[in-house]
């Protein structure tokens, strides 16, 4: 059988040599075309990519085309070679490609095409990666890796913001990013780590089913980010009382059904899709402070604005460890501490107690799960006054013992 093979998306200026190739190699077996119509069977496609534009045109032929693709990558954009496994390219090679390279990738499309078995990711030629070609799964949609690039702020310019949309469909982008870190108890019949994040994404996605049009999943190493599309008329997220109290019914139910502890960080809306990264920045910094109302669920929306507040939070967070108090606060902030202790409630929702309590009990935290200091070390090292005092303490606010935290396993993510 003779294939067909379409150049029409590749350089012209290199259009010539690839045709002068095929036809020196492969021309009992091919047939070259440079224009596509509808109705006309393709079974080689050849695309160039310089750029994420051309990344997004081959997302979109691979949902028009079935057929054998093979990419010509440019050098400078190799670091996006992953999206290649990501949409099921069989094969890809580095531009400028090598004869010898091309040779071997086309006599692969070839026995690919005559056994529809077995599709091979190359790099220059060298078989990288074996794939099924029925059963390979996406590790990350074209949706999600947009989405990423935007939360590293990878995406400047408004033209290829325009293109990453087009992706989307209408009214599915996100406004607002949640930052979800957890732990896994481990008494009882606990359940390993691929069925909790498997399970948190299926609370997160049938919990806001119709609450929000669509909930997109981005794996990091110790934490889950959550973005979704807000569409109530609100301008503050924290202002969003079926929101709140969705948020509430999953950690409850995670917690009860399947004794997995969440925490949730809930960055502010932006309509804006450049200025996305701004939320997801907000809601890890409201997943680390202390909670106004729940240690679950904190709002970046909820954090004080006042500069002396702000000046004497900062001031807690360097001195934990002493023997401060709001006193000693309010003076460092040139206030009354009858002012100081009222403006501070009203801002944090907290006491001066409670705050400088949390912050001692998050350091305590991390010592718990990642050093081998005892119970007795980090109670001092924190800044509590006695071992029991710190135990008491943690099991009132963390709903456990600090021994008995460290029984339980952090959610690892990816």
């Amino acid at each position: 059988m003779k294939y067909k093979v379409c150049l029409s998306y590749v350089n012209p200026a290199i259009n010539p040599l690839l045709k002068e190739w095929l036809q020196e190699r492969f021309k009992d077996r091919l047939s070259v075309i440079n224009q596509v119509y509808l109705d006309e069977p393709i079974h080689i496609k050849i695309v160039q990519v310089s750029g994420l534009y051309d990344w997004m045109k081959v997302n979109r032929l691979k949902k028009h085309y079935d057929c054998y693709y093979i990419l010509l990558l440019d050098e400078e954009w190799v670091n996006t070679s992953p999206i290649a496994i990501r949409l099921q390219i069989q094969s890809l090679l580095l531009f400028p490609v090598k004869k010898s390279a091309f040779f071997r990738s086309i006599s692969e499309a070839i026995k690919v095409l005559d056994q529809q078995k077995i599709a091979l990711i190359q790099v220059e030629g060298k078989k990288i990666i074996s794939v099924h070609k029925t059963k390979m799964k996406l590790n990350e949609s074209m949706e999600d890796y947009i989405l990423r690039r935007l939360l590293h702020e990878d995406i400047h310019s408004e033209s290829e913001m325009i293109e990453s949309l087009s992706l989307f469909n209408e009214n599915e982008f996100p406004n607002t990013v949640c930052y979800v870190q957890g732990f896994i108890h481990l008494d009882g019949h606990p359940i390993d780590e691929n069925q909790a994040v498997q399970l948190i994404c299926t609370n997160f996605r049938q919990t806001f089913k119709g609450i929000v049009p669509r909930v997109y999943f981005l794996p990091f190493r110790r934490s889950l980010i959550v973005l979704f599309r807000q569409t109530d008329p609100i301008s503050c997220v924290k202002e969003w009382k079926e929101g709140r109290a969705t948020f509430e019914k999953i950690v409850d139910r995670l917690l009860k059904e399947y004794r997995i502890q969440i925490y949730i960080g809930v960055g502010s809306l932006y309509s804006d899709p450049l200025l996305l990264h701004h939320s997801f920045n907000e809601s890890k910094i409201a997943r680390a402070l202390p909670p106004y109302h729940k240690v679950s669920l904190r709002y970046f929306e909820e954090i004080t604005k006042d500069p002396d507040i702000k000046k004497s939070t900062e001031y807690m967070e360097d001195h934990f460890s002493d023997e401060i108090t709001a006193k000693d606060v309010a003076s460092h902030v040139n206030l009354s501490y009858s002012h100081f202790i009222r403006l501070f409630k009203k801002e944090t929702g907290n006491t001066f107690s409670e705050y400088i309590t949390f912050i001692r009990l998050r350091k305590a935290v991390w010592m718990l799960r990642h050093t081998d200091k005892t119970i007795e070390e980090i109670s001092d090292i924190a800044g509590f006054n006695t071992p029991n005092y710190f135990s008491s303490t943690f099991k009132k606010v963390i709903g456990i013992t600090p021994r008995d935290f460290r029984l339980t396993k952090e959610i690892i993510f990816v």
